[in-house]
């Protein structure tokens, strides 16, 4: 029986917290830019930007500015926070009011 290969979970993060010691992150912001040149994109989720990079050519041509994603990656600091982009999901559909209610009572519980 072969064995799965698993990875390590993304950490739910803000960038504008992201201190490099993070392996795998979970972010959710908007495209703010696009560089065909490059195959990179512009993240802000309020707290800061991420240049995000794509291996695979396929998602990055999902990438359209002003897209509200959540994006999946490894995480490399150099000049910027750079996020190696793994999964992408579209979140065009979320209630952000909502998202942000929630997250505001999850964190009061934790203490």
């Amino acid at each position: 029986m072969a064995q799965e290969k698993r990875r390590l979970p993304a950490k739910q993060v803000e960038i504008g917290k992201i201190t490099g010691d993070e392996f795998r992150v979970r972010v959710l912001g908007t495209i703010v830019d696009r560089d065909e040149a490059s195959g990179t994109a512009l993240i802000d989720d309020g707290t800061g930007r991420a240049v995000l990079l794509f291996a695979d050519p396929e998602l990055f041509e999902r990438v359209k500015e002003g897209a509200r994603v959540r994006v999946l990656g490894k995480v490399r600091i150099g000049e910027a926070v750079e996020i190696e982009v793994e999964v992408m999901q579209d979140m065009s559909r979320l209630d952000i009011n909502l998202y942000e209610q929630v997250k505001y009572a999850v964190e009061k519980l934790k203490g």
